[in-house]
């Protein structure tokens, strides 16, 4: 489950990511950015189109900044941490390596059927 994934400064994200065959769930938010290193919410938007198909999700917390991976907030965060964005992560995850490690065919369905129902009306959730 890569946290905020970006895409690499040189090569773009398909020659980075596109070959990628396992299960993978990026998570990132519309305002995840990074002072180090510079990545933009643009960088890691593209990495979710870049993956092929085939056991590929990704998250979009509205108005996540980097910091929603973390219990405190980060220097220079601007925005008010949802209390919801913890038990998204939480949800999801727990899915995702239910679904893949413990080989649950019920926590499969739930991602594909369910997920939603975890996330506010402006989240994305996506798969392919």
């Amino acid at each position: 489950i890569p946290m905020s994934p970006s895409s690499p400064r040189a090569g773009g994200a398909d020659r980075a990511f596109g070959k990628i065959t396992i299960p993978w769930m990026c998570m990132t938010g519309t305002h995840d950015t990074s002072i180090i290193g510079g990545a933009s919410v643009k960088s890691r938007l593209a990495v979710y189109p870049a993956l092929p198909a085939g056991d590929k999700y990704q998250l979009v917390l509205k108005d996540a900044e980097h910091s929603v991976f973390t219990e405190s907030r980060l220097h220079g965060d601007k925005l008010s941490r949802n209390p919801n964005h913890h038990r998204v992560i939480k949800a999801l995850s727990t899915a995702f390596w239910d679904s893949y490690l413990l080989k649950k065919d019920a926590a499969k369905k739930w991602l594909g059927t369910e997920a939603r129902s975890v996330l506010e009306p402006d989240d994305q959730w996506m798969r392919k």
